[in-house]
């Protein structure tokens, strides 16, 4: 029987306990005409408007919940996928990851998910394409432009880590701004041996392709790393530029599609269905730093204080 299923007999001494109510109290003075409308009707009306105009959720509210509970001291493939850490965990040190972390709409990832749906049946029963969209447990998760590989740091190290890339990336005078896909591609990792499917971003209109506040962003983001001994993503120089290498991973596979299986792949981006992908823009405020289980959200400049950043940053270099 469902739950919101009641029997005669339950009704019945419902409506006999109405029966049994005792009068209303007089109200209190000061209890506006709306309010008691409000009592009156069982408060129905102010619920259902309250729940169709609930605030969204804070940003910081997903950094407290970035973290999956952990089952194993040691690294167990088996608890994900046969996923391997391109960083072996060292006990004692601190697992680190820079990036710029993105929450699709409801709307954008369900394009996101009829995409890959089309994508596994392009690769065949071959290739199992797991996607970086849902949990486990169905929850849809944030997706992200990684700033640094993956790193490691000794516990002596997190806190100054920290210290040093939050004060580096406020005064690199770039302030809040927006990229967007610019289209699908693979990418087979040599450290991980799993082939990513990828979602490259580019600069918003006017900016060509270089990503130049990525760029900056990201040379920021290195000299921290590299000053503490650890490598830098993408960058073999300094000044090196790879603005075209931005993306964002949607899903990974063990498996290596043919030739023939990844280009039919990359052209659905092409499709008059997907056409609203290539106008979406993904904002970026802020750069994540998560050391371990703690996700701290470094803000980039305010748009006032953009110009004193961009002097420091001259005279101190990045």
């Amino acid at each position: 029987m469902s739950l919101v299923d009641y029997s005669s007999s339950s009704a019945a001494e419902s409506d006999a306990d109405e029966t049994r109510q005792p009068p209303a109290k007089r109200r209190k003075a000061g209890l506006g005409n709306s309010a008691a409308a409000s009592c009156r009707s069982g408060g129905t009306g102010s619920s259902t408007a309250s729940t169709e105009t609930m605030p969204p959720l804070p940003a910081a509210f997903h950094d407290l919940y970035a973290s999956t509970v952990r089952q194993s001291v040691t690294d167990d493939p088996g608890l994900h996928h046969g996923r391997k850490r391109q960083t072996p965990h060292v006990p004692g040190n601190w697992p680190t990851h820079l990036y710029i972390e993105w929450h699709p709409s409801e709307a954008q990832h369900n394009a996101l998910e009829e995409l890959l749906g089309l994508a596994e049946a392009e690769l065949g029963d071959d290739i199992k394409l797991r996607n970086f969209l849902t949990s486990d447990l169905g929850a849809h998760l944030p997706l992200h432009i990684s700033l640094s590989r993956p790193l490691s740091l000794r516990a002596a190290e997190k806190d100054d880590f920290l210290d040093r890339v939050t004060k580096s990336i406020r005064s690199s005078g770039t302030g809040a701004f927006a990229v967007r896909p610019g289209g699908l591609a693979w990418y087979r990792s040599p450290d991980s041996g799993r082939t990513f499917l990828i979602l490259g971003v580019v600069a918003g209109a006017g900016m060509g392709s270089t990503n130049p506040q990525l760029m900056r962003l990201l040379t920021r983001c290195n000299t921290v790393s590299t000053s503490f001994n650890q490598p830098a993503l993408y960058q073999k120089t300094y000044n090196e530029a790879v603005g075209s290498a931005f993306h964002v991973s949607i899903a990974w596979t063990f498996g290596l599609p043919d030739d023939e299986a990844s280009l039919r792949v990359l052209r659905l981006f092409k499709r008059k269905q997907f056409k609203k992908l290539q106008t979406w823009e993904i904002d970026v405020s802020g750069v994540k730093a998560k050391i371990g289980n703690v996700v701290s959200h470094i803000p980039l400049a305010e748009m006032g204080s953009q110009a004193a950043a961009v002097s420091s940053s001259l005279l101190l270099g990045p």
